[in-house]
């Protein structure tokens, strides 16, 4: 395979992460998991990629249930029964799957896709502003995934447990 074609082939490329955070993961010692992976959203539609990604981590120590492959929003715009199956491809293959509603928050989060989907990450400053994410952050968490706030406050906590979510990340102190 050619130099260009690897680095056009979205399967080739999240597969050559997974390896650097395998690697990483175990030089570290990080038992931290699942570990999330930021990946192309052209990655979630080809073809190759769960069997790439299977491949590539089934050398490695850890095990596929260990990473979760997360999916800008955009990534899942389209048919929403081609976005379950490619979904629903990576699941069978051991990944977990989350989606990032940091930027965007238009994917319609169906019976299909609610049963696949690990957790959602959003942004805590555009929660309460918005009604729609607030929304989906509620059904998310009703339908089991886990609900990940970034920039929240601690003085939130009680509003961001009454909408479901109960995780977080890159905490802002209270002031």
């Amino acid at each position: 395979m050619s130099t260009a074609s690897k680095a056009t082939d979205p399967a080739r490329w999240l597969s050559d992460r997974l390896s650097e955070v395998a690697s990483a993961a175990h030089q570290m010692d990080q038992r931290m998991r699942p570990i999330i992976v930021p990946s192309p959203m052209a990655a979630l539609s080809h073809a190759n990629t769960a069997i790439a990604c299977d491949a590539t981590i089934r050398r490695t120590t850890l095990c596929q249930q260990e990473i979760c492959l997360e999916f800008e929003d955009a990534a899942f715009a389209g048919c929403p029964n081609d976005v379950v199956r490619h979904v629903a491809h990576l699941r069978r293959h051991g990944f977990r799957v989350s989606v990032d509603m940091r930027k965007s928050w238009q994917t319609p989060i169906g019976e299909g896709l609610r049963l696949l989907i690990d957790s959602l990450r959003v942004d805590a400053r555009d929660l309460e502003m918005n009604e729609k994410l607030m929304d989906i952050c509620e059904a998310a968490s009703a339908s089991g995934m886990l609900v990940i706030a970034e920039n929240a406050n601690w003085r939130d906590g009680e509003f961001l447990n009454r909408i479901g979510i109960h995780a977080g990340s890159k905490l802002r102190t209270d002031s």
